[in-house]
């Protein structure tokens, strides 16, 4: 049975002390990649977690009511990397973070990659995101540069090319 009053004499007079303070134990989270613990710090984006083991561990995650709760990852639609939100003259957008290797450059829809069906390119096999350009929108192959096949764009979805068969 817990109780609220001391147990014994020592317990008494550590209560009696003016500067003893009993409070709730302090949560330890720990770090998933290296298993040492977590720590909040401060950043110029605000408090996030960071692994106390670093640099010999990145990882890091987001300050959500107190607790570390890491970000959602999205990865590359063509070689499965992360993709990370990038700025280009005050526009986000999505980009692989295998780059150069991968072109792969998605939009950004309220703060994630704008996800789009699978259109599949009539060229290589591949398919098509949707982009905007100087132009205003359009569809271009996951594989640019190797594809360079393009769709105009028509109220968000590929506008197929006429076919040029003859009648």
């Amino acid at each position: 049975m817990v109780t609220d009053q001391p147990n014994n004499e020592w317990e008494k007079e550590f209560l009696d002390q003016a500067e003893s303070k009993i409070g709730t134990p302090m949560t330890r989270y720990l770090c998933p990649k290296c298993k040492n613990e977590l720590t909040l710090k401060s950043g110029k984006k605000g408090e996030f977690w960071g692994c106390s083991h670093y640099p010999e561990c990145d990882y890091t995650a987001d300050n959500v009511d107190g607790r570390p709760v890491r970000k959602k990852r999205y990865f590359c639609p063509s070689c499965q990397n992360p993709l990370r939100k990038r700025e280009h003259n005050g526009k986000a957008f999505w980009g692989c973070t295998n780059y150069p290797e991968c072109k792969v450059t998605l939009e950004d829809d309220n703060g994630v990659p704008a996800t789009t069906k699978k259109y599949p390119c009539r060229v290589c096999g591949h398919y098509l995101v949707r982009k905007k350009g100087a132009k205003g929108y359009f569809w271009g192959c996951i594989k640019y540069p190797t594809c360079r096949n393009t769709l105009d764009d028509d109220q968000g979805l590929p506008r197929p090319r006429k076919s040029k068969k003859k009648s």
